[in-house]
């Protein structure tokens, strides 16, 4: 009996649903990429409980005919793709025919659908890819999809969902992506049964960003200056450093208004600037147009990545047309004046298929020689300007010479009550002789022993640590902020802060939810000062992300997330003061239950015992 047969359909869709159905979020890019191809303007989607109990996709498109519905269940068929050329001139988002038919092998899906020339519709209900015959049906014109009960029959796949608030924000991110791309279409979204988004449409790309990121946001656009290519034509905006952030997810890259992740397009956006801080990553909406011969959509299972024909002619255009957006906006500096509007999406280039790629020129990308302006980046030691955790004399608080000159506004916290749990500071500090500073970044101590070399930064954070770890007991002393902090988050972390919360109030936080996806930060721990305290949040819960699931399985969940705060503040401090009376830091250090490391155990002393000195000056 031979060992090899073939799979039923139904079996084959579920094998292809792996790869293109791995989350509610999926389906849900599937179903809106159907409704943009059918020319919708207005597309509507509903889900309720992170849709893993019901996702409905609305829209008024050409709908189909009831032959085309029965074969749209079907598995390869499409309407996109009649022969082999054609695979290499693709300009629909979808075009492969699975997905469909693999969501449907997975859950129990309707479809309804109405031409607009026809007067009755057509309704058809599949469950587990078996479905029903077609039948007569009252909707309107257009096609409307329910997705109920995702992964019903592959129990397996199921426990792989996160908790519904987390995938209903990587569904609002997948619906954001496409809202973007297309300002043109109304865009609506409904989670469990209130409305979340109502963007109508508009040739103002500006105002759709705003719909999604806010007024505040969109007025701090800064418009990219169109740059072209042979086949190619880039537009966009930029953003300002301030709105950098240390992972990638402030940047939206649009080619031919497909999402796309391409580590190509965001080296070219990094050499555009001419240099940027290491570990933070501009912000920025970029809108590619490409001729469809010059590249391939056809590598990726969720078309996320793509191949070029001609990759150096990309980046040439990205860096040209930011570096000349840059350029511009400097000058505009000194004499201010608003931005000529940019168009709201990139017109198509022409094609370049009849051309041959000799007979077109490459644009070179700027020589680095060659100076570029650029938006100002803040020096390491200047951002941001902080309080001394040890006690000092009061005095008037100085700005640090660069943001006076970039005039800089500072946060001021209402008057904090003294700092809770600050370690005893012993009367001095026996056996320890400062010799002096070395390169303005460690202190030099003699001792019985030899030389000890002291890191402020580090020291800086044992100390913060252990009065964190001590609020375990008793919370941390808040200080009111004056002007509350409102800090915009994506929608795919909000699951994880609300799990934070209880951790944030033991550290002396007061942060309530404000709105959708907006935290309200009321208030900041004693101990801290910050002049941007929104990147401080926003930088600590991106660390406490990445690592959520370990921090969850800690023995003591409070432990991670005070390690990570304590280095997140340290490592913004401007360790002037500290070397200004590094004794006085150094008796701090030792009233530490464990002072000789930090938390993830880089040590903050460094011995150089004079035995080890005298043998190797006696080496030779």
């Amino acid at each position: 009996m031979s060992r090899i047969h073939i799979m039923s359909d139904t079996l084959a869709s579920q094998v292809a649903a792996g790869e293109v159905v791995d989350r509610p979020a999926s389906v849900i890019k599937e179903l809106v990429e159907n409704s943009l191809d059918a020319g919708a303007k207005t597309v509507r989607v509903e889900i309720r409980r992170g849709g893993i109990s019901l996702m409905k996709v609305t829209d008024d498109g050409c709908g189909m005919s009831r032959e085309d519905a029965s074969l749209a269940l079907l598995r390869h068929a499409t309407s996109k793709l009649a022969c082999t050329e054609d695979l290499f001139h693709i300009t629909q988002l979808g075009f492969r025919g699975e997905a469909l038919p693999s969501i449907a092998s997975i859950s129990r899906l309707r479809l309804a659908t109405r031409r607009h020339e026809e007067v009755e519709g057509t309704e058809i209900l599949c469950e587990g890819g078996d479905q029903t015959p077609p039948r007569d049906a009252g909707t309107a014109p257009g096609t409307t999809i329910e997705i109920s009960d995702l992964f019903y029959n592959t129990p397996a796949r199921r426990k792989f969902l996160k908790s519904e608030e987390t995938e209903a924000g990587h569904i609002e991110h997948q619906f954001k992506l496409h809202a973007l791309a297309f300002p043109g279409v109304r865009f609506m979204f409904t989670r469990d049964g209130q409305t979340v988004y109502d963007a109508v449409a508009t040739t103002d790309m500006r105002q759709r960003i705003a719909d999604f990121a806010g007024r505040t946001q969109a007025d701090r656009l800064i418009a990219i200056l169109p740059a072209e290519g042979p086949g190619i034509s880039i537009t966009g905006y930029l953003l300002p450093l301030s709105e950098a952030r240390r992972n990638r997810r402030q940047q939206y890259i649009f080619l031919n208004r497909r999402p796309i992740d391409d580590k190509l397009v965001t080296r070219a956006i990094r050499d555009g600037f001419g240099g940027f801080p290491t570990g933070l990553h501009p912000a920025l909406y970029l809108y590619i147009e490409m001729d469809p011969a010059l590249v391939d959509v056809n590598v990726h299972p969720a078309k996320r990545e793509v191949r070029f024909r001609r990759p150096g002619d990309l980046v040439a255009a990205i860096i040209e047309a930011v570096g000349n957006t840059l350029s511009a906006h400097a000058r505009a500096e000194t004499a201010p004046s608003p931005l000529p509007n940019q168009p709201a999406l990139p017109q198509p280039p022409a094609s370049t298929s009849q051309h041959p790629a000799t007979a077109q020129p490459t644009k070179e990308p700027p020589s680095p020689a060659s100076p570029r302006p650029t938006i100002p980046l803040p020096s390491k030691t200047t951002a941001p300007a902080i309080r001394p955790i040890l006690p000092a004399t009061p005095a008037a608080p100085v700005l640090p010479p660069t943001q006076r000159e970039l005039n800089i506004p500072v946060r001021h916290p209402a008057p904090a009550p003294p700092p809770a749990a600050t370690p005893q500071l012993p009367k001095h500090t026996p056996h320890f002789r400062l010799l002096g500073i070395l390169k303005e970044q460690y202190a030099l101590f003699e001792n019985a022993e030899g030389l000890v070399l002291l890191s402020p930064r580090a020291a800086r954070e044992r100390i913060l640590f252990e009065q964190f770890i001590a609020a375990h007991k008793k919370p941390v002393a808040s200080q009111l902020l004056l002007s509350p902090v409102l800090l915009d988050m994506d929608t795919r972390d909000l699951a994880a802060v609300t799990q934070l919360l209880p951790h944030f109030e033991q550290a002396g936080f007061r942060i309530a939810s404000f709105g959708h996806k907006t935290l309200r930060i009321e208030a900041i721990p004693a101990p801290l000062q910050l002049d941007r305290i929104e990147d401080f949040v926003a930088d600590l819960i991106h660390s406490l992300t990445r690592g959520d699931t370990r921090i969850q399985r800690h023995r003591n969940p409070y432990e991670p997330f005070a390690i990570q705060m304590a280095r997140q503040y340290a490592r913004r401090e401007d360790i002037s003061p500290l070397l200004a009376d590094p004794s006085r830091l150094l008796s701090y250090l030792l009233a530490c239950e464990i002072p000789y490391c930090t938390p993830s155990g880089k040590p903050t002393l460094i011995p150089y015992a004079m035995s080890e000195i005298t043998r190797k000056f006696q080496a030779n």
